[in-house]
């Protein structure tokens, strides 16, 4: 039995999206003090792809929202925003006013961190017995520390700013080891390993071949370019072709898209001439060839019927052809007796 999976994004492809704009240099150990000793020559290009990222962090922040808004966003994603709109709140109050007061800031922060922790635990309690924060952040992996800030800011005064902008960035950190490096699609994003990597080069390098072989109209470059791609398994054809066909807004891309899954779901792709002109060809003419036969059998049937009584035939159409002028008049006059009869009676 088939299993349909609702999800408030589009596709895996805006769920990677997001997870780049959040994260464009993924963590892989100590961190956050990488632009310390850059050169003041490059100071100016540093600040601006700090701007650009920015942008593209608030960017994610509202895409969330709109996810959060549809239901079922995973807990996760929800608090990676949610921290993530506290540290974009806190650079932009910083850099407007140097001497505003913070107690809105460390507001906002402990709000955001005592939702991922609560909401966190509280997903991994066990319904047959109650278990203590404590305990089930250590079956997950989570910090002890994460709790005891988690009580500090909900039930004590709430901590201090440094205190809250280092735990919102290694809770940031402890959510990317967690659950987005553990996504599928890895060779998308440019941060996985040598063989993500080349698994990524090697789907481009299939959906540019896809993308020239649809567009080509050559017949020898046609073949040329189904030879190439015969080597690549059929799945990963059909979900590049999906690809092409939901990013293009080529009318003809999408049809012949579609009409080269078809031949690829058939089972005819592996055909030595098997592409998508020959299976447009077939299809039209099959058209043809059925109405053609569709002709011929209501020739038959005339010639027949004209044979059969070939006085009736003269008679009916001379009665069409003296009813032809009439019948563009409109409206005439009816003849003979008028019998009323029920609606719908005929």
């Amino acid at each position: 039995m088939v299993q349909y999976l609702h999800t408030p994004w589009r596709d895996r492809a805006e769920l990677l999206k997001v997870r780049r704009q959040f994260y464009p240099s993924p963590p892989t150990g100590p961190q956050h003090d990488q632009h310390e000793d850059i050169n003041e020559n490059t100071k100016d290009d540093e600040e601006e792809k700090m701007r650009k990222e920015e942008a593209a962090k608030q960017h994610a922040v509202s895409r969330v929202s709109m996810w959060m808004q549809r239901g079922g966003c995973p807990h996760l994603v929800e608090s990676t925003a949610l921290l993530m709109a506290a540290i974009l709140s806190d650079l932009n109050e910083t850099r407007a006013r140097a001497n505003s007061s913070s107690y809105a800031i460390r507001a906002a922060y402990s709000a955001a961190f005592s939702r991922f922790v609560t909401g966190l635990l509280d997903s991994q309690q066990d319904k047959q017995r109650k278990m203590s924060m404590y305990t089930v952040a250590k079956t997950i992996g989570l910090p002890a520390t994460f709790v005891e800030l988690r009580h500090q800011a909900t039930h004590e005064q709430l901590p201090s700013l440094l205190k809250l902008r280092s735990a919102a960035r290694k809770a940031l950190d402890w959510i990317w080891d967690y659950y987005w490096k553990n996504l599928p699609g890895e060779g998308d994003t440019g941060s996985a390993g040598e063989n993500g990597s080349g698994n990524g080069e090697k789907t481009n390098a299939c959906q540019e071949l896809l993308s020239r072989y649809l567009g080509e109209e050559s017949a020898a470059q046609s073949k040329a370019l189904h030879k190439q791609l015969r080597q690549y398994d059929e799945s990963v054809l059909l979900q590049n072709l999906a690809e092409i066909g939901n990013s293009s807004e080529d009318p003809k891309t999408i049809a012949r898209s579609l009409r080269l899954s078809q031949v690829i779901l058939d089972g005819n792709f592996s055909s030595a001439s098997s592409t998508w002109r020959d299976s447009d060809r077939v299809s039209r003419s099959r058209d043809l060839e059925a109405i053609r036969a569709e002709v011929q059998v209501l020739n038959g049937e005339l010639e027949a019927m004209e044979e059969g009584d070939p006085a009736h035939r003269v008679v009916k159409r001379q009665r069409v052809v003296q009813e032809l002028p009439t019948q563009t008049k409109g409206w005439s006059r009816y003849e003979g007796t008028w019998k009323p009869k029920p609606i719908g009676v005929v």
